[in-house]
């Protein structure tokens, strides 16, 4: 072949703008209709008798003849001349998506939206096209879009699921998890290569990052080895649910499409803040305005020890924390992460990602107002402020002040170390609570507990004086209730000691959570430094029941005991006082 060859008696060849392992596509002259066309030749296999790739050519004119979409790339015909078959197409003056290189979040969704729209085409047909990739999208200089290259595309009910080489259907870095695993493509699997593509267009690589070998990479993909998007934006959200590991979570061509056109022609949403430069001027202008701040929010008016009237937290037994739990929020860290609204007290509910091979648990938490003005800089966010808490290496907490005192922690620890920024998450969490804060009250629970919960419960009230005086020096009648009353502080005047009484939920208990006892007809376990460092942790198993996702949870008292005494002493103690609140229970 060479520009100038003249193909079937009316197709000159002008220039080769395209090659690849299977075939050549040259821009040409159409002679006879005086327009420019696409030809695409199928290179000589040594597997095939004929020393043509006759099948695939003559399919892909096939299944293209039966689209008609102004995203998808129209074929004229198949020709044969000397011997050699041609696909004539619509050329496309302008460049692939992978040409292209690093594309705003916008543009990138603009152009995505119309290759889900032919996916959508394509997909009624009853079609997977099985190689969505960036070289296959081509993209003219008005950012028009046509979906190319069908030649491994099967019809869903007729053809073969294999590639030409026997092997795997798709690109490495764009081919679904289940391709990789081996099973068939589907619909979704074309899902997920779009959103891996268009990852690329506004990361620049691939969502499974590099590989030493094409074997290693395929492992990686069938290991759903997936990278979180960082450059992604207001596209973020339509990625994650793209690229979800699970093929029936993703969603259809058309949602797809939708949710791009979304993007594509609306600003983004409001974020906290989470740059460094927007964190360091942040801090600049803190500084002048947190202690005026601090000083009207904090010392006048009610007196944070004794909440005022509610009107945003509202009653405590009925402020929904699980209402601030968003999934999605995390989706650029881990689009299948969870909401568990079963873990700790009952004024938390949590979310569990896994970014970056680890495990992250982002706990949300309703507190009651803390004395004294905030410990650090504080970012008015509208009517609410959030304090940053300087970071360990494996927790990271942002404090969200309410207008009228109470404040919600939103706390990111790291379960299992990965590749992640834990802050980042914790700021990604904190966001939609701060939007729906400076909405109003909290949104309320759906439904009221079982009436056997100790959600009703005063863990202040488990406890008498008689018993706690067993502790030296603890002040007996003056406790510290946390929020709802679902726990309570004992503090002792005379040492750096505490007795705490805590409700929880927690999986069921074994003899890994302590030593088993029975306390007033109670199964319980007793742990040294099941807490913290110096106590001991008595845990009274209250109720068991089923959660909404049918697995199995308990309901909990804890009685924490912290203190100078040596651990058998302090742990005679809180067995002790465990059996008196075991006694004090209600029915379960």
């Amino acid at each position: 072949m060479r520009v100038g060859q003249l193909v079937a008696g009316r197709y000159r060849l002008q220039e080769q703008v395209g090659a690849g392992a299977h075939g050549s596509v040259w821009r040409a002259d159409d002679e006879e209709l005086g327009r420019v066309v696409a030809l695409k030749y199928a290179l000589p296999s040594g597997d095939d008798s004929g020393g043509e790739r006759i099948p695939a050519l003559k399919r892909e004119a096939k299944l293209l003849a039966q689209l008609n979409h102004p995203n998808i790339l129209t074929v004229f015909d198949v020709v044969r001349a000397d011997g050699q078959w041609w696909l004539v197409m619509e050329y496309v003056p302008g460049s692939s998506l992978r040409e292209l290189g690093v594309l705003p979040p916008r543009r990138a969704a603009a152009i995505g939206a119309q290759v889900a729209g032919a996916l959508e085409a394509v997909h009624r047909a009853g079609i997977v096209h099985r190689d969505i990739k960036p070289g296959n999208v081509l993209v003219a200089a008005d950012d028009r879009a046509k979906l190319a290259d069908f030649g491994i595309s099967r019809a869903v009910y007729t053809d073969e699921t294999l590639s030409s080489t026997g092997t795997f259907a798709g690109t490495l870095g764009y081919m679904a998890p289940e391709t990789a695993a081996g099973k068939a493509p589907s619909a979704s699997s074309d899902v997920f290569s779009l959103g891996a593509t268009l990852f690329a267009a506004v990361e620049g690589r691939s969502p499974f990052g590099e590989a030493a070998s094409p074997v290693a990479m395929l492992r990686r993909t069938a290991n759903t080895e997936v990278a979180a998007p960082r450059n992604a934006a207001e596209l973020t959200p339509a990625l994650s649910a793209m690229l979800r590991t699970n093929p029936a979570k993703r969603p259809a061509a058309h949602q797809v499409r939708e949710m791009l056109e979304n993007v594509a022609t609306h600003p983004p949403p409001s974020r906290i803040r989470r740059t460094a430069w927007v964190r360091l001027a942040i801090a600049a202008l803190v500084l002048i305005v947190v202690a005026a701040w601090a000083a009207v929010q904090w010392t006048h008016g009610h007196s944070p020890t004794t909440p005022a009237p509610g009107t945003v937290v509202g009653d405590p037994h009925t402020a929904d924390p699980c209402a601030l739990a968003d999934p999605h929020a995390l989706a650029e860290f881990d689009r299948d992460t969870e909401k568990d609204p079963d873990a700790g007290n009952f004024n938390r509910c949590d979310l569990i990602a896994h970014p970056g091979g680890g495990k992250v648990d982002v706990m949300i938490t309703l507190e009651n107002p803390t004395p004294g003005p905030p410990t650090g800089p504080v970012e008015r966010i509208g009517t609410v402020g959030v304090l940053r808490v300087t970071p360990s290496a494996d927790e990271c907490r942002r404090t969200i002040l309410l207008p009228d005192h109470y404040q919600i922690d939103v706390d990111a620890h790291a379960i299992r170390d990965g590749r992640f920024d834990l802050c980042g998450i914790a700021d990604a969490a904190a966001t939609p609570v701060v939007r729906t804060v400076s909405r109003g009250p909290l949104p309320r629970r759906g439904s009221p507990p079982p009436a056997n919960s100790l959600f009703g419960a005063d863990a202040c009230g488990l406890l008498g004086r008689e018993a706690i005086s067993e502790y030296p020096g603890v002040d007996a009648t003056h406790p510290t209730a946390g929020f709802g009353r679902w726990d309570c502080r004992w503090t002792s005047t005379v040492t750096p000691g505490s007795v705490l009484v805590r409700f929880d939920r927690n999986p069921p208990l074994t003899a890994a959570d302590g030593q088993p006892v029975t306390l007033a007809g109670r199964d319980a376990f007793v742990q040294p430094n099941g807490y913290g460092n110096s106590d001991c942790t008595v845990r009274i198993v209250y109720r068991s029941y089923t959660t909404e996702t049918s697995t199995q949870a308990e309901e909990l008292v804890l009685v924490v005991l912290s203190g100078p005494q040596p651990p058998q002493q302090r742990c005679q103690l809180a067995t002790g006082l465990a059996e008196s609140v075991a006694a004090h229970l209600p029915p379960s």
